[in-house]
This record gives C-alpha cells, structure tokens and sequence, in this order.
C-alpha cells in the first residue's frame, strides 16, 4: 500500500498530526498537563514527517536548517507546556482521569499504527531512526498519561498529573534546545 518514502511520511504527518490536535484540543477540558505534555508528542512527530517529507526535495542544506527550526518549535512547545503545569499548580484543579485513560489509549494506538508504517517502510524513510525512536518515546509518553489518571484516582491529587507533564514538558524543551543548536551547527558548515 505504502510505495514510497513520501507516501509513508505524509500518512505518518496526517496520523500525528490529527492525534496532536485531538489530544491538544482534549487536554483543556480535562485539565491535563499530561495530556498537554503528550499532545506535544503527536505535534513533534507531526513535525519531524512534514520536515523529512520537505527535505526530501531538497538539499542537505535544507536538511540541515529544517533540524534547526524543528528544534526551536519543540523547545518552544515545551516552555509553553511547564508553565501551563505551574499555573495549574497553583490553581490546583483536579483533572479528568476518564478523559486521561481513553486519550492515553487512542495515542497509544495512534503510534502503535505510526511504528507499524516505520517498521514497514525502514528501507525507504531518510529519517528512519528518529522517526523510529521518535515512536518509541511517544508510546512511553501515552502509557505515562495513562499511569498518571491512575495516580490522580488514586490520591486525589493533581499532583501526578503535574509532575508526569512537568517532567514531559523539561524533556521537550532540553531536547528541542539540544536539537536546536545540532542543526544550527550543522548548517553553518554547509555554507
């Protein structure tokens, strides 16, 4: 069904994408900063497809600059999610942990169909290994979600959700940072 690498990762940019919306749109009304933090997954992986699917007509240069921006949005993304989690903080809402379990469940699966296309397409994908890795993490980050709607049942407490989405959203931010600055050498070798 898949015949080529922009096939594979248009239909990957569309899944996650439609996942990250979904789960972004979801997490306000059930007061998750998990969810929040997960979203960013699906928009991360979103993106990493539509800039491999763009660098794929182009030069490494482009390449290059596109692991750059990729970066900048992530750790952005990632800001914009732990201040989120201190305003709940000191709000305290409570958060839906139904809303949290059944989002949790359909990301999770959203990735699961995600790492079924990498897995099959691998010979063909340029950004195989992240893409694959990029899965990999994401799936963790939807039993996470899912880990801490039990914790929140559990103590009452919006406490887990807080600290599964602060730590989500660290991670984001360093990573993306960390990618950021990658890129931005890279491409100034390539002048």
């Amino acid at each position: 069904m898949l015949e080529n690498e922009r096939v594979a990762l248009a239909l990957i940019a569309l899944i996650t994408g439609a996942m990250g919306f979904i789960e972004s749109m979801l997490a306000v009304p059930a007061g998750s900063t998990a969810m929040a933090a997960d979203a960013l997954s699906f928009v991360q992986h979103s993106i990493t497809a539509g800039f491999a699917l763009w660098a794929t007509s182009g030069t490494i240069t482009r390449e290059r600059w596109t692991v750059q921006l990729q970066g900048f949005v992530m750790a952005l993304l990632g800001a914009l999610v732990f201040i989120i989690a201190v305003r709940r903080f000191f709000l305290g809402s409570i958060p839906h942990p139904m809303a949290m379990l059944v989002i949790g469940a359909m990301a999770l699966t959203a990735h699961l169909a995600v790492g079924a296309i990498v897995l099959r397409q691998r010979r063909l994908l340029t950004g195989f290994a992240p893409l694959w890795r990029l899965s990999r993490a994401d799936a963790v980050g939807n039993i996470a979600v899912m880990a801490a709607a039990v914790a929140v049942v559990a103590t009452r407490s919006n406490i887990p959700d807080l600290v599964i989405g602060g730590v989500m959203a660290v991670f984001f931010f360093i990573s993306g940072w960390r990618i950021a600055i990658t890129g931005r050498l890279d491409a100034g070798h390539t002048r």
